[in-house]
């Protein structure tokens, strides 16, 4: 059976994550989203929609894990007698992959949502910050 495997630790801790068939998971990103928006002035109220936001992305990268460990898609099922079939792990790998974005995407569109106008100017510069040291 074909396993995605996430062990997934959001929080204060950092995020890991792997995959058995090769899913492009944009950790990195979700804890440098995670951790710029925390050195933010949060009210409690957005605190507890960005706590019901992050549980939900666990709960729904959690499903995504499970319906992978029940497909049909076996290793076997990858490879006949001459051939490994290539197209057929390509297509399974990037079903996955757009399956995770969306999810990803659904979080970061929510986490930047919960923000104030000021806040959102806050989080571009301190973004723009973090890549200017990258780039250096």
């Amino acid at each position: 059976m074909v396993k995605l495997i996430l062990i997934l630790a959001l929080g204060f801790v950092g995020v890991q994550a792997q995959s058995d068939i090769g899913a492009c998971i944009p950790i990195g990103k979700v804890v440098i989203l995670k951790k710029s928006i925390m050195t933010l002035e949060l009210s409690q109220e957005q605190k507890a929609k960005l706590l019901s936001y992050e549980e939900k992305l666990k709960t729904q990268l959690d499903e995504v894990r499970e319906r992978s460990n029940k497909t049909d898609e076996t290793l076997s099922s990858m490879f006949d007698e001459n051939n490994f079939l290539k197209d057929k792990f390509v297509l399974i790998t990037k079903k996955e992959n757009l399956i995770i974005a969306d999810i990803i995407s659904e979080y970061f569109e929510n986490m930047y949502r919960a923000l104030t106008k000021e806040q959102r100017v806050k989080l571009i510069k301190r973004f723009k910050r973090i890549e200017r040291k990258r780039d250096n």
